[in-house]
């Protein structure tokens, strides 16, 4: 027998998948026990979320009541990783949208970014800031969603509360999917990428944006989506996307290992990423040593933090400003190769533990020695050689061919293509944009 709940609040039936929460301070840690929708009950133990507390609770049960009274209200919500960014495609896409003076368009970013210093005057005006009444009120209202992540990162990651679980589960909204990197390194096949095929994690409307025909066909051939569902524009923080003449840095950013997640906030230097890196570093000429910057993933940040790692890690600046001033970069199976490349940086591909990882992931990577973008290397000595062989040198001609047929747009006109695909697409045209 399910366990069915009326809220007479809001006269609707709805599933108790919840239990209380306990927030545990000194370790930011919440726990709660968790019903599926199978019927089975799973404890959950995960970081604390702003949405936990008593406090927010009230606020969303009473931004839930009042978004009924104002269902007429349009809105598009637009957001980046954690609602912490405003350096990717999202925040672009957003600034053009205001010069074009789109109206409804709202983009939410914690207060305590260090991102909102960067936010011109000019753009403040449509800021919401994440934990507010008016953010959750506004995410009750929005029915098209933009964004760099999949909806959670608009308002908590895991999310333990039944009206936003409710909203998000039902995909009853559009979703435009920016994309946080081009998707053509670890393949859609893979168990680790499975939320990312239609009808799975994203509505079953939902619109993906890609950087040419060869990544639309991915998604087609292992994500099962149609080619209506793709728009081939080119990424809108391409646009913005530049190298420093005088950039001379040596930056090492690998990819997230999902299944160390747990290992690396309670052991880290136990863990496979912390040896890679240290294997990485190790490898780096004396003479490079002082280019080098670390870049871990935003989920290891913390980890680092509160280690004895060998050289300091820039954990506030954003990864956009790091890039610019990047002569070569070191990368495992990360997207943000993409990124680089772009601007004209070398790119140095990390593939030690190429099996175990893909092990892990379940699948295999989209690149192979015959499409790479860069040279690859499989042990420490070959990392040191292709080092000096990159370092303060051209792209190479055969690699920048590869690259093109992967992301194809270099005319710094991706939003403005993207913009009008929305546009025929009615997705922002007639309702949101007052001059039409």
């Amino acid at each position: 027998m399910k366990a069915i709940k009326f809220n007479f609040l809001l006269g609707e039936k709805t599933k108790d998948y919840f239990g209380p929460i306990k927030i545990i301070s000194e370790t930011n840690t919440s726990i709660y026990a968790r019903r599926a929708t199978n019927n089975r009950i799973y404890v959950t133990v995960r970081l604390y979320n702003k949405t936990d507390e008593f406090k927010e609770k009230i606020k969303i049960l009473f931004a839930r009541i009042l978004s009924y009274i104002l269902f007429y209200k349009k809105i598009v919500l637009m957001y980046e990783k954690e609602s912490l960014k405003y350096e990717e495609s999202a925040s672009v896409l957003y600034e053009r949208l205001i010069d074009l003076d789109y109206k409804n368009i709202y983009y939410v970013i914690d207060k305590n970014s260090p991102h909102v210093s960067n936010i011109k005057k000019k753009y403040k005006k449509n800021i919401i800031y994440k934990s507010t009444f008016k953010h959750y009120l506004y995410f009750f209202l929005a029915d098209t969603f933009i964004g760099s992540e999949t909806i959670s990162h608009s308002i908590d990651l895991r999310v333990a509360n039944r009206f936003i679980f409710k909203k998000i589960v039902e995909k009853k909204y559009q979703l435009v999917f920016l994309q946080h990197g081009v998707t053509y390194m670890i393949s859609l096949a893979s168990d680790y990428r499975k939320s990312f095929r239609k009808g799975q994690s994203m509505p079953e409307n939902t619109k993906i944006i890609v950087s040419s025909e060869l990544e639309s066909r991915h998604f087609i051939e292992h994500g099962n989506y149609n080619k209506e569902d793709l728009y081939i524009t080119g990424m809108p923080k391409f646009d913005r996307n530049i190298k420093y003449k005088n950039a001379d840095k040596i930056i090492v950013m690998p990819t997230w290992r999902p299944w160390e997640y747990n290992e690396i906030r309670t052991n880290f230097k136990n863990t496979g990423y912390y040896k890679m890196l240290i294997s990485i570093l190790n490898s780096i000429p004396d003479n490079l040593k002082e280019k080098l910057i670390v870049l871990p993933h935003p989920l290891f940040m913390e980890a680092i933090k509160d280690s004895d790692f060998p050289i300091e890690v820039p954990l506030y600046k954003s990864y956009d400003e790091l890039l610019r001033e990047a002569d070569l970069l070191i990368t495992d199976y990360s997207s943000i190769a993409f990124d680089a490349f772009y601007r004209g940086s070398k790119v140095i591909f990390w593939w030690q533990d190429i099996e175990e990882c893909m092990n892990n992931y379940g699948g295999y990577l989209m690149l192979n020695e015959k499409n790479r973008f860069g040279d690859i290397c499989y042990n420490s000595e070959q990392l040191r050689s292709v080092i000096y062989k990159n370092y303060k040198r051209k792209q190479n001609l055969e690699y920048v061919k590869n690259y093109r047929k992967i992301v194809e747009f270099n005319d710094n006109k991706n939003t403005d293509r993207l913009i009008k695909m929305l546009d025929e697409d009615n997705i922002i045209k007639k309702r949101y944009n007052s001059n039409k």
